[in-house]
C-alpha cells in the first residue's frame, strides 16, 4: 500500500495508493490535503469499511433495504411493518434525496425537526430515528458507509407516562357493556392474562393446556397488506409460558364447546386453523375488530380513553396491588426487563411497597 505523490499540470497533487487490490487516486490543492485523503482511506479499509462512501441516494438504499434486508431480518413482523411505514412517510420525503456519503447529523436533525413541527409525538419521532439508524447500520455492514451518522446524535427521548388502568367498578361496567359482542371473550381473556392483542389472537388450541392451566405463546397475529399472519415473537422474553387462572380456564372451556358447535353449523365452510379465537367460520380474528369492540363497549359504559392496551395495564395493576411479585408480573407481560415494568407501573409499585411495609411491620408486631 505504498503511496506515490505527483504534482499535476493544474498544480493540484495526486496521491496514488493500492487499496483492496485496486489503484486509488486522491486529489488535493496541497500535498497535505491529498495525503490526508489517502490516509483517511487507509484507515477506513483497515477498520473494515469501504474506501469511499457510496454515491447512491438514501432513497435508493432504503428501497433495497425494505425489499431485501428488512424482510430477511429476525425482527417481529409488526416491527418490520413499522419500519416500512416510517421509511415511506418520513425518511424518504424529508431526506431521501441526500447521498449516503453526504448524509450527516444535520440531515437527521432536519427530519426530526420536521416531524416535531408537524406535531408528531415523541415516540413517533424516536421510532423514525430508530428506523433510520437501523437502515444505516445495515448500509455500514454492506460496505456502503464507513460509519453511521445516526450514532453521533442522542436518541430522541420519550417522556414515560404512567399506565391508564381500569378500576374494579370500571371493569364491571365495561364487561357488562361488551357482553353482547362476539369478541367479548377476547377482552376477558386479555384482562385475565395481560397478553398483548396479537399474542392472544395468535394462540392456538395446541398451545393451551386446560387440564394444567397453562398456555405457550409462540407468535403474534399481525395484518400485513391483505393477509393476517402469525409472526415470531420480537424478543426472547416474549416467547414464554403463562399460567391460566381457574376463571380463565373455565372461559376457554366454554369457548371451546361453543366453537365446536359453530364448526358443525359451518360444515365445509369452516376454516380449520386451530386458533382459540376465531370468526364464526374459524378464520383468524381481525385485530381491528377487537379494538372496535373495546371502543364501542367503553363508550356504551361511559368510559373514555380505553384501548385494548388498557386491559393489559389493568391486569398488571391488579396483580401488583394484590401482592404478585414484580418479577412474576414482568415475566407474564413479556417485558424485556423488570426495569421496564417498574418504570411503566411506578405508581403501583410504590403503593404496593408501602402496603408491603405495613404488612411486614404488623407481622413482626412493631
Amino acid at each position: 500500500m505504498a503511496a506515490r505523490l505527483k504534482k499535476r499540470a493544474d498544480n493540484r497533487f495526486t496521491v496514488t495508493v493500492t487499496l483492496d487490490g485496486k489503484r486509488r487516486f486522491f486529489y488535493g490543492t496541497t500535498q497535505a490535503e491529498a495525503k490526508a485523503k489517502a490516509d483517511e482511506a487507509r484507515a477506513r479499509v483497515k477498520a473494515g469499511g469501504p474506501v469511499r462512501d457510496a454515491n447512491r441516494t438514501l432513497t435508493d438504499w432504503l428501497g433495497e433495504w425494505t425489499q431485501t434486508y428488512l424482510p430477511l431480518s429476525n425482527r417481529a413482523e409488526s416491527t418490520k411493518i413499522m419500519h416500512e411505514g416510517y421509511t415511506r412517510t418520513w425518511i424518504i420525503p424529508t431526506i431521501g434525496h441526500v447521498q449516503l456519503g453526504n448524509l450527516n447529523v444535520n440531515d437527521i436533525n432536519r427530519m426530526l425537526l420536521a416531524m416535531k413541527a408537524d406535531g408528531k409525538a415523541e415516540s413517533t419521532r424516536r421510532n423514525a430515528y430508530t428506523t433510520l439508524r437501523k437502515s444505516l447500520d445495515d448500509a455500514v455492514t454492506n460496505g456502503l458507509l464507513a460509519t453511521n451518522p445516526a450514532h453521533r446524535i442522542r436518541q430522541p427521548g420519550v417522556t414515560r407516562h404512567e399506565a391508564r388502568f381500569l378500576t374494579t367498578s370500571e371493569v364491571r361496567r365495561l364487561l357488562e357493556a361488551s357482553a353482547t359482542y362476539r369478541y367479548d371473550v377476547v377482552l376477558r381473556f386479555i384482562l385475565g392474562t395481560g397478553l398483548r392483542r396479537g399474542e392472544a389472537l395468535a394462540l392456538r388450541w395446541t398451545d393451551v393446556d386446560l387440564e394444567n392451566g397453562s398456555a405457550k405463546l409462540r407468535g403474534s397475529l399481525t395484518r400485513r397488506g391483505s393477509e393476517l399472519i402469525v409472526s415470531g415473537m420480537k424478543t426472547k422474553s416474549s416467547r414464554r409460558s403463562i399460567a391460566l387462572s381457574p376463571p380463565i380456564v373455565a372461559l376457554l372451556t366454554r369457548l371451546k364447546a361453543a366453537q365446536a358447535a359453530e364448526r358443525l353449523q359451518a360444515a365445509n365452510l369452516w376454516h380449520d386453523h386451530g386458533f382459540v379465537f376465531t370468526t364464526a367460520f374459524g378464520a383468524p380474528v381481525e385485530p381491528q375488530n377487537v379494538l372496535r369492540t373495546v371502543r364501542e363497549a367503553s363508550h356504551r359504559a361511559g368510559l373514555y380513553e380505553v384501548t385494548v392496551h388498557s386491559l393489559r395495564h389493568t391486569y398488571a395493576t391488579a396483580a401488583l396491588m394484590n401482592g404478585v411479585g414484580l418479577k412474576v408480573v414482568s415475566q407474564n407481560l413479556g417485558h424485556a426487563s423488570i426495569q421496564i415494568t417498574a418504570d411503566t407501573y411506578g405508581h403501583v409499585t410504590d403503593e404496593a411497597a408501602r402496603a408491603g411495609a405495613a404488612t411486614v411491620a404488623e407481622a413482626l408486631g412493631l
